[in-house]
């Protein structure tokens, strides 16, 4: 079972919910969103984790081939896993729009726990 807190709530009270099988939902608050030019604009990106669920996020990779790079681009959204604590940084990423819409991806890899450390994530 998920329990919904804003972020500007998470980062001052960081505790966790009881019971198994449970975990936080992040929402993303005017407290929360991101800056910039002193305060007058808001920032089109995040700023680190946790990722909150109401934004429209998009994954922005490169694939290198023969020196040739491509860039691809895929809007998801990510769903903490259940049973570990939210700064573990452990998401289900379901994909948002195409063919594939709503499926999420699964790995028993532990490599993929750290996927998103190479990719870049943008508000849409």
């Amino acid at each position: 079972m998920y329990v919904t807190r804003t972020l500007s709530d998470y980062r001052t009270n960081r505790k966790a919910p009881e019971g198994r099988n449970s975990g936080v939902l992040i929402i993303q608050d005017k407290e929360s969103k991101p800056t910039c030019c002193l305060g007058f604009c808001y920032a089109p990106g995040l700023k680190g984790l946790p990722f909150p669920q109401n934004v429209k996020l998009t994954v922005k990779y490169n694939i290198t081939v023969n020196s040739v790079t491509t860039t691809y681009r895929d809007p998801v959204a990510f769903i903490p896993v259940l049973d570990l604590m939210l700064r573990s940084n452990c998401y289900y990423a379901i994909k948002r729009s195409g063919k594939h819409s709503g499926y999420g991806l699964e790995s028993e890899k532990v490599n993929f726990l750290n996927c998103f450390n190479h990719v870049t994530i943008t508000r849409i």
